[in-house]
């Protein structure tokens, strides 16, 4: 059963996760940010599976703790771990199967519309995943993977996921760094944090101060400034749509 919150400017993962305390399978949709839906999921190992498809839009989740396989098209199965971005292109049937010991959460980045009616049909052969691909729309990103590619010496930014609807952006910060303030107009802008903790100034909020797991959500129009807080880097996927619109500020 999918439950739902009052849209605010973020969403503490414990306090979530708190007020589901004894059930063994849950889902909370956390709010719609006029393209999406966005759905906290969470499930035992040996979850049984619903595979399905969407004929529209590519459907993504954030990994947020425990393993989980998932076999998407004619994709061998794999399995997907804390922090890692998993896509289902669209018109390919994907099959989640929560697996390991403890229990699975994930981030699903969901049409507004989308239902499981289409079931489709098990693949007639299983491809084994290329070990060339580079981002964007990797079928499976770790973050173990995104990490040994840019390294962990100074700041960097990589999309992972980039269609017509969203454009979701990998940004790894060293402590102390800030990103340079700015807004969008016309559209909202929303992070999950991967690693570390950060502080975000929203508009004429007090600031915000979040760790790993949180999610933060900046309204169109609220200028926003995000600092890494504390001894570690910091690692968030933003996103935007496509080719978004930055309105920078002069004074910060």
């Amino acid at each position: 059963m999918t439950t739902q919150t009052t849209a605010r400017l973020v969403y503490r993962f414990d306090e979530i996760v708190a007020r589901h305390t004894g059930k063994e399978r849950w889902a909370e949709q956390l709010f719609n940010d006029g393209r999406n839906k966005i759905i906290l999921i969470s499930a035992p190992p040996g979850t049984p599976p619903d595979p399905h498809l969407h004929p529209d839009f590519n459907e993504w989740w954030i990994e947020l703790g425990g393993e989980i396989q998932w076999q998407t098209g004619e994709w061998a199965p794999f399995t997907a771990r804390e922090g890692g971005i998993v896509i289902a292109p669209c018109g390919q049937r994907h099959d989640i199967q929560p697996k390991g010991k403890v229990q699975t959460f994930r981030l699903a980045v969901s049409k507004p519309d989308s239902n499981h009616d289409l079931k489709g049909v098990p693949p007639s052969r299983l491809l084994p995943i290329p070990t060339d691909w580079t981002p964007a729309n990797m079928i499976h990103t770790p973050l173990d993977f995104m990490l040994k590619r840019h390294g962990t010496q100074k700041g960097w930014a990589e999309e992972v996921v980039l269609d017509t609807r969203n454009r979701a952006n990998m940004i790894y910060q060293l402590p102390g760094e800030s990103n340079k303030p700015h807004w969008h107009p016309d559209f909202d802008e929303w992070w999950v944090v991967l690693k570390g903790e950060l502080e975000w100034k929203i508009g004429d909020a007090e600031p915000i101060r979040v760790k790993k797991k949180d999610i933060v959500f900046a309204p169109a129009g609220q200028k926003h400034a995000i600092r890494t807080l504390g001894n570690e880097p910091s690692i968030r996927l933003a996103v935007t749509i496509p080719g978004p619109r930055h309105i920078f500020t002069e004074n910060g």
